[in-house]
């Protein structure tokens, strides 16, 4: 590995809880029957989108020297900004693979026995895996020194973010009807409301 610098260890760490995280639950769940399915050939691609630009791009510029060319020096300040930001993400990305539990597909589906799961981070943000993955791609960004692979991710992700949000919600509201409007009026996306 010829980048071995304190933020590309931050980056690495980062990405080794991401996958320790998501890969038993992701295993688990697989074996439970999807009833609905709404992702289609685009968002395939963007899957494959982020899967590039989250795990084959830095692991490329990890251990080979493919990107050196686009390379430069991560300075202390967004340095440590992006290792706030990984914090919060994984501590988000934690927490809400926790409280979805069997809910939890990275595909756009509908579980077996799926029911509305609006506790815990829910309570507070409709959709806190999202949130937790802006914050870990912008951590990417800030962590990695390289114009090409420190942004991909989050390009990436706001590719299929914004491809597959309003999908999502019809598709809630089409499984849980007034339930799922309700909880709408009750939570913002991303960010915690500030209304009562």
């Amino acid at each position: 590995m010829h980048h071995a610098g304190i933020f590309d260890a931050v980056f690495i760490a980062m990405f080794a809880l991401c996958f320790i995280i998501r890969a038993p639950l992701e295993y688990r769940n697989k074996k439970i029957k999807a009833v609905e399915s709404r992702e289609g050939a685009f968002g395939k691609f963007c899957l494959i989108l982020v899967l590039t630009g989250s795990t084959t791009m830095p692991l490329l510029y990890l251990f080979t020297r493919l990107f050196d060319f686009a390379d430069y020096e991560v300075a202390t300040g967004p340095g440590l900004v992006g290792s706030a930001l990984a914090v919060v993400g994984i501590f988000l990305f934690w927490k809400s693979h926790r409280d979805l539990g069997r809910q939890f597909s990275p595909t756009l589906e509908v579980k077996e026995a799926h029911h509305l799961i609006s506790h815990g981070i829910y309570s507070k943000i409709r959709h806190p895996m999202y949130t937790a993955v802006y914050a870990i791609a912008a951590a990417q960004l800030l962590l990695i020194g390289n114009f090409v692979v420190g942004p991909a991710f989050l390009i990436a992700f706001g590719i299929l973010y914004f491809s597959r949000i309003d999908r999502e919600e019809d598709m809630m509201l089409a499984h849980f009807g007034n339930a799922y409007a309700d909880y709408k009026l009750r939570t913002n996306r991303l960010f915690p409301s500030l209304r009562r």
